[in-house]
């Protein structure tokens, strides 16, 4: 194992930042796998582990992914709506295209889920929209604590990531060159590798402002 593998909860959290430059030395299996058996630790929704992760390493598919992403663009620039927003456009691109750079991409996949809550709510006649706010869509919430320990793993291991869903733009051709077919659904790209350049940690609210009692 690589990195500072015994590193300390607290610290792992703490110092954990995201990453967007990435040096190209290789990831090594055996830190692929650690990092994804890390992540599926966290809770989840009835323990349907509902994720799925997919390590992709080769250049050629990396660049395919980012051809696919530049295309989704290209395609948002020809919207009527968004004439006036070409900047944005450009700029919106820029920051999900440079996945492609890391040596190791993460491609995070969800399943469906169906709970009993979930059932009793459908017969109990509720509209999709209240059964959305009643429940709060706990597959989501359970992948997203399953990509908040991936990226914390790779801190622990020496790594930076960045959770990515700017890319999801471009979901249908990713998850065909992936080999992933319905009912899976592409939700997060997470690029790895070692930092290149100084890190850029962005700053907290103070938890008086984020935390209340009562």
């Amino acid at each position: 194992m690589n990195g500072s593998a015994e590193m300390g909860f607290a610290e792992a959290v703490q110092g954990r930042y995201s990453v967007r430059r990435y040096a190209p030395d290789r990831v090594p299996r055996e830190d692929v796998e650690t990092m994804v058996a890390l992540a599926t630790r966290a809770a989840n929704a009835g323990n349907a582990q509902m994720w799925r992760f997919v390590a992709v390493q080769t250049t050629e598919v990396l660049a395919a992914m980012r051809k696919a992403v530049d295309a989704a663009f290209d395609d948002m620039l020809t919207w009527p709506a968004l004439a006036g927003r070409r900047k944005d456009v450009r700029a919106a691109r820029a920051y999900a295209t440079f996945f492609a750079d890391a040596p190791l991409v993460f491609a995070v996949f969800g399943l469906p889920y169906a709970s009993r809550m979930d059932e009793l709510l459908q017969l109990g006649g509720l509209p999709a929209e209240e059964r959305l706010r009643r429940r709060q869509r706990p597959d989501l919430q359970s992948i997203g604590a399953a990509v908040q320990l991936l990226v914390t793993a790779a801190h622990a291991l020496g790594y930076g990531a960045c959770w990515m869903t700017a890319p999801v733009v471009a979901f249908a051709e990713i998850e065909r060159l992936l080999d992933m077919e319905p009912p899976a659904e592409l939700l997060a790209l997470v690029p790895v590798g070692r930092p290149a350049g100084r890190p850029r940690r962005s700053q907290r609210l103070p938890l008086d402002a984020v935390l209340s009692f009562r």
